[in-house]
């Protein structure tokens, strides 16, 4: 849902962004009093290129001055056409002997300011052409009437192509044909989860529900054409959005034809609230249903924030049939050099043309390693995996509630992610996954289970110690004379003192932080002094519970408060997670390996 919540500014909000759009861009000038950006350098003999209307909409319009794109912005209040007056200063700030185009979103106080302008303009000699986007297909032909369809993110792509056109020194009547042509054959709908908050307002209302989103809504706060409840996973929500553009059916909205030998253009919008992680994921499901459900591949791909409804959280989805546009020729002035900070796409046509299948299913391909001299019982190692998985397994509960104040609250989801892969694997027998029958190539593979399944810092320091170990334990096998090396306790204490010497070279903490490290390290010291399984894992479980006494030092329990950790008083205190996962997991290894007794293989 949008934040109603906003700070105030001593200035007017609107001219201090364009102050602030100026400050980092030194080929742009601002004049003040009319809120109008402008190129402060630019070939007089071409046809100068203006835009504007209500701001609210950033990077539109004023983030698009620059060389290729336009030369003039001017800036109404939010969501507020500017006056007639600003946008004449705008026109005479850059005007050309060649003549301005002016392009201008299809509202009827834009149309009113920027017509009146442009017929003043006129009268006193000077050459304009006034270019009228209406991209939103949600406006069906009954809806608009007269009006006609609204201006929507599409408008970005007539700015891109006059502005390249009219870089190449065309003269006015065909820089004002080819933005023209752009609009005869864009198409734009868009969605979102609530409508905007404005800033200066006091209160905003509740629009929408928690469960519902709006299609077709405007970027104005203006009502869309259906409300839909509950919410649709987002490959629902793309392909009833798309059916809008590619519907020839629905007469009411299909402006544009689109055939599958065309080429179409894709311009994925985000409306100012959406994440960008959410925004490109969208794009992707763009992309597949336009391959595989209408045999469209887009040959340009556009994804970002380009026109805004301010915090508004949705996107729209915007495409151009360049073929009837205007073909090759269309796509080149797309690809055209500009500096416009607002355009973010900078490819060359070759890599357009030569990108090929971009998506690799398998990743995961294994280099094959080269045996080691280590062997080990495959069923006791499965044995002591399995019940080290358990034992973790057993104790996520209560290491999550220790989390949820220590921590993120995800230890305990994080290491039984890592469990239940192993157990997986274990089930699988699988030797590609898992190959037991090689000391070494085992813990490799272990290492990338769980690297792949756990994720996080602790999935990161559990991979490197036991990747450590599998190259400790390869580096002690290299140097015996025997063909082949039994894996006893000795050689894992010098192989688990070496992992552990590794893991310090990543990671600051060391006993007494309060970290995993508290548990693991007493276990490997044992091991290296001599001691058994049973006891260097009674030494990890102390190292555990020494924790509840120390002061945190890393991470979000460094800054947790007394009142919270008074709740485990009657235990002793709160212990570190991580320790007591490493305990619990050290703990199952020793059961299973002296449950095997005297029966288990070296």
């Amino acid at each position: 849902m949008s934040s109603s919540k906003h700070v105030t500014y001593k200035d007017d909000l609107v001219l201090t962004y364009l102050r602030g759009l100026a400050g980092f861009n030194p080929t742009l000038k601002v004049i003040e009093s009319d809120r109008i950006v402008y190129r402060s350098v630019k070939e007089d003999a071409s046809v100068t290129v203006l835009s504007g209307g209500g701001s609210g909409h950033e990077p539109a319009h004023a983030g698009f001055v620059g060389k290729g794109m336009l030369d003039v912005a001017v800036a109404g209040s939010i969501f507020a056409s500017p006056s007639t007056r600003q946008i004449l200063a705008g026109i005479k700030a850059k005007s050309s002997e060649t003549g301005t185009l002016i392009i201008v979103k299809n509202y009827t106080g834009d149309i009113l300011h920027f017509g009146l302008a442009a017929e003043r303009a006129k009268a006193q000699g000077i050459p304009v052409e006034v270019v009228i986007v209406g991209d939103d297909v949600a406006v069906g032909r009954t809806k608009g009437g007269l009006v006609g369809r609204r201006g929507l993110a599409g408008t970005v792509l007539v700015h891109k192509v006059a502005g390249a056109e009219a870089a190449l020194g065309s003269p006015l009547k065909k820089v004002a044909a080819s933005a023209q042509a752009i609009v005869d054959n864009l198409v734009t709908v868009g969605a979102s989860l609530d409508h905007c908050s404005v800033p200066g307002r006091e209160s905003e209302p509740a629009y929408l529900d928690a469960n519902e989103l709006e299609v077709g809504m405007g970027i104005h706060n203006e009502p869309g054409i259906a409300h839909v409840s509950p919410l649709p996973s987002a490959d629902g929500l793309v392909e009833s959005l798309l059916s809008y553009l590619l519907s020839e059916s629905d007469t009411e909205r299909s402006y544009v034809k689109f055939e599958k030998s065309d080429d179409v253009v894709l311009l994925l919008n985000n409306l100012g609230g959406t994440s960008m992680l959410e925004v490109t994921a969208i794009s992707h499901l763009v992309l597949a249903q336009l391959r595989f459900k209408y045999g469209i591949l887009p040959v340009r791909v556009y994804v970002g924030t380009f026109m805004t409804s301010l915090n508004a959280p949705g996107f729209s989805i915007t495409l151009l049939n360049a073929s009837k546009a205007g073909g090759y020729r269309i796509l080149e002035l797309l690809d055209a050099e500009t500096d416009a900070p607002g355009w973010n796409a900078h490819f060359t046509p070759s890599a357009w043309t030569s990108k090929g299948d971009q998506i690799i299913t398998d990743v995961t391909q294994k280099k094959a390693s080269s045996p080691s001299k280590l062997k080990s019982s495959k069923k006791l190692f499965a044995a002591i995996l399995a019940k080290g998985a358990y034992s973790v397994l057993e104790k996520v509960p209560e290491i999550t509630r220790y989390d949820t104040v220590a921590g993120d609250g995800d230890c305990g989801e994080t290491l039984a992610s890592g469990a239940n892969a192993i157990l997986s694997a274990l089930k699988s027998d699988n030797s590609d996954v898992l190959n037991l029958g090689d000391g070494v190539k085992a813990l490799t593979d272990i290492a990338e289970i769980i690297e792949n399944s756990m994720g996080g810092t602790s999935g990161g320091i559990y991979s490197i110690y036991i990747s450590a170990l599998a190259q400790g334990l390869r580096t002690l096998c290299e140097e015996s004379a025997e063909e082949s090396v039994v894996l006893d306790l000795p050689i894992l204490a010098k192989a688990s003192k070496l992992a552990l010497n590794t893991l310090y070279k990543y990671t600051k903490a060391r006993i007494g932080d309060r970290t995993l490290i508290d548990a693991l390290a007493p276990f490997v010291g044992a091991l290296e002094s001599g001691a058994s399984i049973i006891d260097a894992t009674d030494k990890a479980a102390e190292g555990a519970h020494t924790t509840r006494k120390l002061q945190p030092r890393f991470g979000r329990a460094s800054y947790i408060g007394q009142d919270e950790l008074a709740q485990f008083d009657a235990e002793g205190g709160l212990p570190d997670p991580g320790a007591v996962g490493v305990a619990a997991l050290l703990e199952g290894f020793a059961e299973a390996y002296s449950a095997a007794g005297e029966n288990r293989e070296d």
